[in-house]
C-alpha cells in the first residue's frame, strides 16, 4: 500500500482514514485526471504542497498503476490539470 503520509501539522491536513495525502504534484495530477476528489492543498514551504484527497477504496490501486505504469490519462487533460495545481500554489505562495 503506497498512502502518503507525512510530518506536517496533522490537524490542518485532517490525518485520519478519510484522507489521502500526496506531495507529488504528478500523482495528484494523475489522480485528479481519475476522478478522485481534491479536497485541499496545504503550501508546506515555498515551493512545496500537500495535495489532500477524500479516500476512495481504488485510490491505492490508482497510485500504484501510476508508480508501475499501468494507468492511463488523457495528455492534454494532465498537462492542465498539472498547471492548474501549480497556479494554485504560486497564487498561495503570493498571499503568504
Amino acid at each position: 500500500m503506497l498512502m502518503e503520509k507525512h510530518n506536517t501539522n496533522n490537524r490542518s491536513l485532517g490525518h485520519n482514514e478519510n484522507y489521502y495525502h500526496s506531495t507529488d504534484i504528478d500523482i495528484a495530477s494523475t489522480l485528479i485526471c481519475k476522478g478522485y476528489e481534491l479536497t485541499d492543498v496545504v503550501l508546506i514551504s515555498h515551493n512545496k504542497a500537500t495535495f489532500v484527497f477524500r479516500n476512495h477504496p481504488a485510490i491505492t490501486d490508482a497510485v500504484d498503476g501510476f508508480w508501475s505504469n499501468r494507468i492511463e490519462v488523457h495528455p492534454l487533460n494532465f498537462t492542465n490539470t498539472r498547471k492548474n495545481l501549480k497556479s494554485r500554489i504560486f497564487g498561495m505562495q503570493k498571499r503568504s
